[in-house]
């Protein structure tokens, strides 16, 4: 069953209209009518309600609800703010939709010494493209929420409030370093982790040296070298599998 995120607490029956993410994709993309049937997740992210379209035409649809659940256990026990540098072409959409999918917390955007990609201009457009790929992502996933896309300085990063922080490093991999990510992880259950990445040419060592200062692990991952993509999608299913599946 398709679920969609509310911006405001809901009633017996409530009414999306036409200007809603939510009318556009079960009223137009889904073709509901009469008697469809949606979750739908309000703010307040206690209880999955399911509704039932009562009355449908082009300019919105109004919805009763006929039963609801309880949430459960489906975001990570870890609150994993995910740091990263902007990337080329789409590959920025690819990663925010699947780091969606396997539980960030906070997707954060950086630039760093090697970053490649400029968005200055384009900061505003980027941030709502993002949030929107991130929104359709969660929805897809029967998430109970939505990551925020956030944009901040390198200093700001520096002070980004953890409990723990891990900076993948390549050097640690090549020197057969396999234990911090694992141990950080068991030792900080359900805490606040802030996870960084490095862009396509790598970490300097200047950036190494500051996150030290500020508390980041160096930590690899495996013995291979990993695309910038797809390093933050190798630690976050990590953190998965020790968290959800051991």
């Amino acid at each position: 069953m398709q679920r969609y995120f509310l911006n405001n607490e809901i009633s017996e029956t409530f009414t999306l209209t036409s200007d809603a993410d939510a009318f556009q994709h079960f009223g137009r993309v889904l073709r509901a009518k009469i008697g469809s049937q949606a979750e739908f997740v309000t703010p307040s992210q206690k209880v999955i309600y399911i509704a039932e379209v009562e009355t449908l035409d082009r300019h919105e649809m109004v919805l009763r609800v006929i039963d609801e659940k309880d949430a459960g256990d489906i975001e990570l026990p870890i609150s994993i703010d995910l740091i990263v540098s902007p990337l080329k072409n789409d590959r920025s959409d690819w990663l925010v939709q699947k780091a969606t999918e396997l539980g960030a917390n906070r997707i954060i955007f950086t630039k760093m010494t090697r970053t490649v990609a400029n968005w200055d201009r384009q900061l505003p457009k980027k941030q709502q493209r993002l949030q929107k790929i991130a929104k359709a992502a969660a929805e897809q996933s029967h998430r109970l929420k939505i990551p925020e896309i956030v944009f901040m300085s390198w200093q700001d990063i520096l002070k980004v409030p953890k409990d723990a922080g891990i900076v993948a490093w390549e050097e640690s991999a090549r020197h057969n370093e396999h234990a911090a990510l694992v141990s950080v992880v068991n030792h900080h259950q359900h805490s606040r982790l802030a996870m960084l990445f490095g862009p396509e040419g790598g970490l300097t060592e200047n950036e190494i040296q500051d996150l030290s200062h500020h508390d980041f692990l160096s930590a690899g991952l495996g013995p291979r070298i990993l695309r910038a993509e797809t390093a933050p999608l190798y630690a976050l299913s990590a953190v998965s599998l020790l968290c959800e599946l051991v």
